[in-house]
């Protein structure tokens, strides 16, 4: 019983040292990567905030052969997830930044702007990803 403190103390301190402790760039830079090097195709079928999960904007885009893929639009300002109407088709290849959405009167190209991420201004120009492609 007497090793109880130190035990709940080492338990505290591995599980502190296991989290992702990234700077607020390395965050911004991380997000920026992921989104980049991803790859989506499809008709928006479902668009909703998710109040389980911080209220985040999710949209069910479902592909013609690999089904639903649900996306999270968190981190993008709110006019993209308010501007995206369900039956849009939206296509968004790899090694982009940028999303082609098409309606019956519509086909345009949306950049994505990072705009919910706290320090964005800091960081937009300094991250090779965006300053690549302007």
């Amino acid at each position: 019983m007497t090793n109880r403190p130190f035990i709940l103390l080492f338990l505290l301190t591995v599980g502190l040292y296991s989290c992702d402790n990234l700077t607020q760039k390395e965050f911004f830079d991380r997000i920026v990567y992921d989104e980049y090097h991803s790859n989506y195709e499809g008709i928006v079928t479902e668009k909703y905030i998710d109040k389980q999960n911080h209220a985040r904007p999710i949209i069910i885009i479902r592909h013609q052969i690999f089904g639903d893929n649900k996306k999270d639009f968190v981190f993008q300002s709110s006019g993209l997830f308010d501007f995206i109407k369900i039956g849009d088709t939206i296509t968004k290849k790899t090694e982009s930044l940028k999303i082609n959405l098409k309606r019956k009167n519509l086909d345009t190209i949306i950049k994505l702007d990072f705009d919910n991420i706290k320090g964005k201004e800091k960081y937009y120009s300094e991250n090779k990803y965006i300053t690549e492609i302007e």
